[in-house]
């Protein structure tokens, strides 16, 4: 019945049919009719193109791209994608979840829908209602409003300072807005709680067990990408840990000044052709080096402790106690090697004392 009455109206009728049975169906448009975009990834497909009181979705112009060109079997209730959401709509939309740390709930559930009518809408960028009451949907008003800095007349424009998809803050604040002096109240905010979410995390790796090697690697990580504030905690638990040495320690709590001197006067991008002297002076660099130097210094007493253990085994006890002093005498020595050294050392004096005892009895009789 529905298939006759499209084939028999103009234009107009068509329309009005397809009104009545389906929902999402767009205006008609006045004048000429506009080509498909060439760029999917343009701000017409993110926001949707505006006709009238309508915001209308640009893929709208081609069913096809969303739905495919299966036919829809009688008055089905599903509806046939070419793609199950989220990933129908990264098809030309950025994937907000690989761009940054923090992500709006929906966003990381792949519920674009809760937020985002697919075909048409009155509100901009297709959302189901307009900001704030789209909003007030999930997050109470009265808690938004009791929050520092919500200025009475912010309240109508919350996506003025915070992203409705994902941000570098947990939050969702924008770096526009951060980079104002009405951000730099939050700004702070985010260092402190990034330095203090470092620092349990550098702390937990220590209790489970981890070596100087490991912890060093992930402030080495946090400095190779500027983050200087959870490198800056990473050094310091690490500097009030029995993992480094006397002779480390001098040189670690150096580098911990350079990164605090990094963390009000960060550097400039590197000029293309600079000198490998400068870049030897970064804290990332000596902290590299300071490693390089651990490194060497377990390769070395690794092998001189395998070695004691092999002489140990060919019955030389003299040189093989001699090997284990040696290993012993090291600072960083992890526990576990210490503790088999120190054995190893009190198996020889035992047998030492039994030969002892067993030439002295001889010498009685």
């Amino acid at each position: 019945m529905v298939l006759l009455l499209l084939t028999s109206c103009d234009e107009v009728g068509r329309h009005n049919v397809l009104t009545f049975f389906f929902d999402g169906v767009p205006p008609l448009q006045t004048g000429t009719s506009e080509t498909r975009p060439s760029n999917m990834k343009d701000k017409k497909a993110t926001e949707g193109a505006p006709a009238g009181d309508w915001h209308i979705h640009a893929q709208l112009k081609n069913c096809v791209d969303c739905h495919g060109e299966q036919r829809q079997s009688g008055f089905s209730g599903k509806v046939h994608l070419v793609a199950e959401v989220p990933q129908l709509c990264y098809i030309c939309h950025r994937e907000y979840s690989a761009l940054e740390s923090w992500m709006h709930g929906p966003v990381a559930t792949g519920e674009c829908l809760l937020c985002h009518e697919p075909h048409k809408t009155k509100a901009e960028s297709l959302l189901r209602q307009p900001v704030p009451e789209l909003c007030y949907q999930c997050h109470d008003r009265q808690a938004v409003r009791a929050t520092k800095n919500h200025a009475e007349e912010s309240y109508s424009r919350c996506t003025n300072c915070h992203d409705a998809h994902a941000s570098a803050t947990k939050s969702l604040l924008r770096r526009t807005f951060l980079e104002k002096p009405a951000g730099l109240d939050y700004q702070s905010e985010i260092f402190r709680r990034k330095y203090e979410e470092a620092s349990r995390k550098a702390k937990s790796d220590l209790r489970q067990g981890q070596d100087f090697l490991a912890v060093s690697r992930t402030a080495m990580d946090y400095l190779e990408g500027g983050q200087w504030w959870p490198a800056r905690a990473y050094l310091e638990v690490l500097l009030d840990s029995n993992l480094i040495t006397d002779a480390e320690r001098p040189v670690l709590s150096q580098i911990l000044q350079q990164v605090i001197a990094l963390q009000t006067n960060p550097p400039a991008e590197p000029r293309q052709g600079a000198s490998s002297s400068t870049a030897d002076r970064t804290p990332t660099a000596a902290l590299q080096a300071l490693r390089d130097q651990r490194n060497e210094q377990t390769r070395r007493v690794a092998e001189l402790y395998y070695r004691s253990v092999q002489l140990y085994r060919a019955g030389k006890l003299v040189e093989a106690r001699d090997g284990f002093r040696q290993v012993l005498a090291v600072d960083s020595l992890p526990e576990p090697m210490r503790e088999t050294a120190q054995t190893y050392i009190d198996k020889i004096d035992e047998t030492f004392r039994k030969q002892m005892e067993q030439a002295g009895w001889r010498l009685l009789k």
